[in-house]
């Protein structure tokens, strides 16, 4: 999943050395370790939902389920927390963090698209030592709440995680059941409405399965260092920013003077700190000195290769980038369920190289399109739909003649319509998207709207930098309507300003600016300033205008203008 900038950071400097300690070489504070405080605390469960349309409709059977079990967590005295697939799939930091800290994590599978992602997340917070998980499943086929089964079956026997499958329906009188074997899923496949008093003594109210769930999960209930520890990481997130962010984190390592307060989720913490302020040296330098630990093992663990992998290419020093495909191809080779961001992050990477080369290396460019293809078959999404689709338009690919490319543009339309229409976006990634696939789709209006509404959004300059990635090789390598309209004018001045927006200083003579009408509506213009005249002068006009009376257009002699505010 692309999440961060090409901009380069700056170098911390300095080079680690193998060592036990994780502050060597440095000063190391005279802290003393808060000895453990023993306190009670609720049970916190986590429940991913889905974002689609349907799944949150108040008659759906997700948010029944979601009901039964807000029942359960408000008899037991549980905390109960919802995040959304798309944020959590998005690697969203404090939704990564509610997810991985939750006693118990609860999801809904299905969706046989986002199981994949949903596996590889249950398999992070097992490596976090966080056992308990929940698999729902809305009963309609059989067969696929049984192969469900023998997988939950499988990973407990294979590993250390407590998996719980709950098969669930709704009855004609809404009414939710678990229905756990077979019999009983065989039964439901016949109902009828006056059968809700047959099955009802053969299957167990969802809410009282929950709660029975609930109260077998029992809950560590002393506050320890390393609970401390991530407290003050996810403090530090909440209160700074930037270089005061990066400070502040380099503080916090020096607290972490031996292995055994050195756990995975602290060092992921760390990790998504570093990358939320696109400090992509910190992230490698902070894995590169976990591989020295002669005790730890840490930076072995998939989750935390994924994102050195990602932090190298972002860094992009020579030899950066060979390094990151190097390690994602390991990654992918010893993972037995490789989550789609990985195949992404792989065709990412092929990506960078061959834009790097100015776009001629197209065997860097073939391989990037067959990691986006891998990572959009085994899980169809917005970015790896996208990034497909441009890629194979770069390669020679139209919408006209492929059939691939049509099929992607389903899909990518599909997916873009659970989101809802863009007045209800409030999200710059849902933007930047619906955004790109207007252009893919050649729709000038829907662009124009989608780009006046990601201004206002305020996006960070990494997420702009993506899109006009995007945008800047549709345009150069798509066939264009050439014809002149007022559309295309406003269109092209988008284009500018967002172009203009990510870089760091200009030389132009011409620059795109939004002036405030009195009636608070945004018009686009041009500011020119032409230096080079016999008599200096400003320019100033609008960009078709909406009202053609009036005036659009105003010159300004250097002489004539007073001051600037």
């Amino acid at each position: 999943m692309e999440i961060m900038s090409n901009q380069p950071t700056a170098e911390t400097g300095g080079d680690h050395t193998a060592g036990a300690s994780m502050s060597a070489g440095v000063e190391r504070a005279d802290l003393t370790s808060p000895s453990p405080v023993t306190k009670q605390r609720s049970l916190r469960a986590v429940y991913v939902l889905n974002d689609g349309l349907k799944a949150v409709a108040a008659n759906s059977p997700e948010s029944g389920a979601l009901q039964c079990l807000q029942r359960a967590c408000d008899a037991e005295s549980a905390i109960l927390t919802t995040v959304t697939f798309g944020r959590l799939d998005f690697g969203e930091t404090t939704v990564l963090d509610t997810f991985y800290d939750a006693d118990i994590a609860v999801v809904d599978m299905s969706d046989v698209f986002r199981q994949p992602s949903l596996f590889y997340h249950l398999g992070v917070r097992e490596s976090f030592d966080m056992a308990n998980n929940v698999i729902l499943y809305h009963d309609m086929d059989p067969d696929t709440a049984q192969s469900l089964k023998d997988m939950v079956t499988q990973k407990n026997t294979a590993s250390s995680g407590n998996y719980y499958f709950i098969p669930y329906l709704m009855t004609p009188s809404n009414e939710y059941l678990c229905c756990e074997n077979v019999a009983q899923r065989r039964a439901s496949e016949y109902m009828q409405p006056n059968w809700d008093n047959l099955l009802g003594p053969l299957c167990v109210p969802l809410v009282d399965r929950f709660v029975n769930l609930l109260k077998d999960i029992h809950v560590t209930s002393c506050a320890s260092y390393k609970d401390t520890l991530l407290n003050d990481i996810r403090k530090a997130r909440d209160k700074y920013q930037g270089e005061e962010l990066a400070k502040e984190l380099s503080r916090i390592k020096l607290r972490i003077d031996n292995t055994e307060v050195l756990t995975q989720d602290i060092v992921i913490n760390l990790l998504f700190s570093y990358r939320d302020i696109q400090d992509y040296d910190a992230m490698v330098k902070l894995v590169q000195t976990i591989e020295m630990l002669p005790t730890c093992d840490l930076a072995d663990q998939p989750m935390i290769q994924f994102h050195y992998a990602f932090a190298l290419n972002r860094r992009n020093s020579p030899g950066d980038r060979e390094q990151a495909l190097r390690v994602m191809l390991q990654v992918l080779q010893s993972c037995e369920h490789p989550a789609p961001d990985m195949f992404c992050l792989c065709g990412r990477i092929y990506k960078d190289i061959f834009l790097d080369s100015d776009c001629k290396d197209t065997k860097n460019r073939d391989n990037a399109i067959q990691w986006y293809r891998k990572g959009f078959e085994l899980q169809p999404t917005l970015y790896s739909g996208i990034n497909l689709a441009v890629l194979l338009i770069v390669a020679g690919q139209q919408f006209e003649t492929s059939i691939e490319l049509r099929k992607i543009g389903v899909r990518l339309n599909s997916l873009l319509g659970r989101k809802g229409s863009l007045e209800k976006m409030n999200n710059y990634w849902d933007v930047g998207q619906f955004f790109t696939v207007s252009m893919l789709a050649n729709d000038i209006p829907k662009a124009v709207q989608a780009a006046e509404k990601l201004f206002k959004l305020k996006p960070p300059i990494w997420y702009l930098r993506s899109v006009v990635q995007n945008l800047q090789l549709i345009q150069h390598f798509k066939k264009q309507n050439t014809e002149h309209s007022p559309q295309r004018e406003r269109l092209n001045f988008w284009m500018d300003i967002i172009v203009e927006a990510t870089q760091g200083t200009t030389n132009g003579l011409r620059f795109p600016v939004l002036i405030l009408e009195p009636t608070k509506v945004y018009q686009p213009s041009y500011v020119s300033i032409n230096s080079e005249a016999e008599e200096k002068n400003v320019s100033i006009w609008h960009v078709s205008p909406a009202e053609t009376k009036g005036i659009h257009e105003w010159n300004f002699t250097a002489s004539s203008i007073k001051g600037i505010r």
